[in-house]
């Protein structure tokens, strides 16, 4: 059994299966590794014998080959072979984009030439690439395997694309592979996102078929990813079921799987698992089970050592709690953790980047929101992402609603009501309540539609407006009121006046504009003319041109 695939309990071939030459079978096998979070050296053998530690956690594609410490004394000591060597064991791990991700970095040291004369380098930056959108240079890296066809599979299937027809060849092939050989593929899960059925790829356009056939689904899961498939199948349904508003058979699902995936499966798909079932709560109205969800999902994650989960945690968190109204976590987290699209893009951050987007709404950015939507539209046509497309199509929508261009906003909807409709992705629009409704009912007036699905989308997004009425609401402070000449102060500081044409204006004294300016600081907590007008129109105290 490969020592890259002993946590996993089973037998795995992936693209990276090729070591080179010169490491003898033997030596790869039995090599000693360090295991990330623990100071002392073991191999798996032991673990597996004595049943202590890897028998307390569950399978976690964190790579234990990944120690950033040693890698980098390998690129201070130009030692090419020895890193060379790391990467090829790193890479042949059970398949995390993360680490990809990560040894992006590494792989820098080598040259072009080096990198397109060995296939898992070349494999990897075929990976790398298309993590940070560059789809065409991915897959010019691809053409440099063609000489490996299992490497050369592995890219069809997680390279983003809009060819549908390939990567069903490919993972068909992948699956005779597996019958007849014996050893599984090595793909990712959710490439950042806390989804499967729109993970690595968006397979949301067979949902019908995982909504029929989850027994068949189960085989496949199996096929693919062996004992790591334990609740998979479950999961992919209840989204399907999620999606189409079937909340009970989604819940039901889920809570029947959730303990062996515990017992049995891996970290990750139990993360999704919780989300999915924390946003089932949600969508029922059970906010106050929100907060020890989220406390249990972290526990969970924190003691499985899943560094990279974490990564999302936090906006799976911000997002559940904007429906609570929580404003100054999300305030937090854009602060400390959201990421940054003025750098380069990273697709493994989309998730993340679709918080961010309702952030903005919530802190009424309409035109940050929308720039960051052009930012991934095209990566995202690009790559075939769907439902990707429609839920930032839908959050722009709202950003033109909202900012006063309504036509703007019907156009979208005019083009994204029809793909929410066939693929029955009801949920996405209504998780996001009350704006959504008045966006969709004013939609609905002005294009003439009596349309039972559009009617249906509008009830959905109405309950949840009952349900959550702070939801994507910015905060308001509850300012004490102001006098009318307090007011009537404001409007000529907002529109720039000096104390002296303030005074001439309303024929007081300067000394009387001054009081009545050091009240208004006062009741709105401000300590300049700018902050009271920014406060003022925040809150809407006064009418201001």
């Amino acid at each position: 059994m490969n020592s890259w695939t002993q946590p996993f309990g089973d037998k795995r071939l992936g693209p990276f299966y090729m070591w080179p030459v010169a490491y003898s079978i033997t030596k790869i096998f039995y090599l000693p590794i360090r295991v990330v979070y623990n100071t002392k050296k073991t191999n798996y053998d032991t673990y597996r014998q004595t049943g202590t530690e890897m028998g307390e956690r569950m399978k976690n594609r964190d790579n234990e080959f990944f120690i950033e410490e040693e890698l980098d004394e390998l690129v201070r000591e130009e030692n090419k072979e020895a890193l060379k060597d790391q990467l090829s064991r790193i890479l042949a791990c059970p398949c995390c984009l993360n680490g990809f991700k990560h040894c992006r970095k590494y792989l820098q040291i080598f040259t072009e030439e080096e990198i397109v004369q060995t296939p898992y380098l070349a494999t990897a930056a075929a990976v790398i690439s298309a993590i940070y959108g560059d789809l065409e240079r991915a897959e010019h890296y691809a053409a440099c395997v063609e000489c490996e066809p299992i490497m050369k599979l592995h890219l069809d299937v997680m390279i983003p694309g809009t060819d549908t027809e390939k990567v069903m060849r490919a993972l068909e092939k992948l699956t005779n592979l597996q019958r007849t050989q014996g050893f599984l593929p090595n793909l990712p899960l959710a490439a950042g996102r806390l989804t499967l059925v729109n993970g690595f790829r968006d397979f949301t356009m067979y949902g019908s078929w995982i909504r029929e056939q989850k027994e068949q689904l189960k085989q496949y899961m199996r096929q693919f990813y062996g004992d790591s498939a334990v609740g998979m199948a479950e999961i992919a349904y209840a989204e399907i079921c999620y999606q189409r508003n079937e909340c009970f058979e989604a819940i039901t699902t889920l809570v029947g799987c959730i303990p062996f995936i515990e017992r049995e499966g891996e970290i990750a798909v139990l993360f999704i698992a919780l989300s999915l079932q924390m946003k089932i709560m949600i969508a029922t109205g059970q906010i106050a089970v929100v907060y020890p969800m989220l406390d249990k999902i972290y526990q969970r994650l924190y003691a499985g050592k899943s560094r990279w989960l974490l990564e999302n945690y936090g906006a799976m968190k911000v997002h559940g709690l904007m429906y609570d109204g929580d404003v100054q976590t999300v305030s937090d987290w854009m602060e400390q953790e959201a990421p940054n699209e003025l750098g380069e893009l990273c697709m493994l951050d989309t998730y993340k980047y679709m918080i961010k987007m309702r952030a903005y709404i919530l802190e009424e950015r309409y035109l940050a929101m929308l720039s960051l939507a052009e930012y991934l539209r095209e990566p995202l046509r690009k790559g075939g992402r769907t439902m990707d497309l429609c839920e930032m199509d839908l959050l722009c929508a709202v950003s033109y609603f909202l900012n006063g261009k309504p036509e703007e906003a019907y156009s979208l909807l005019d083009h994204i009501l029809p793909v929410i409709q066939e693929r029955r992705f009801d949920r996405l629009v209504a998780d996001e309540g009350e704006k959504v409704y008045f966006l969709l009912r004013n939609y609905r007036k002005e294009r003439q539609k009596d349309d039972e699905y559009l009617n249906q989308l509008i009830q959905l997004s109405k309950k949840m407006a009952l349900l959550y009425p702070d939801y994507l609401r910015k905060a308001k402070e509850d300012y004490p009121p102001l006098t009318e000449t307090e007011k009537e102060i404001l409007c000529l500081l907002a529109d720039e006046r000096s104390n002296m044409e303030i005074a001439d204006f309303m024929e007081i004294s300067i000394n009387t504009v001054k009081f009545h300016i050091k009240n208004i600081y006062t009741k709105l907590k401000v300590k300049t003319r700018q902050q009271a007008v920014r406060a003022a129109k925040e809150n809407k105290l006064i009418s201001i041109r």
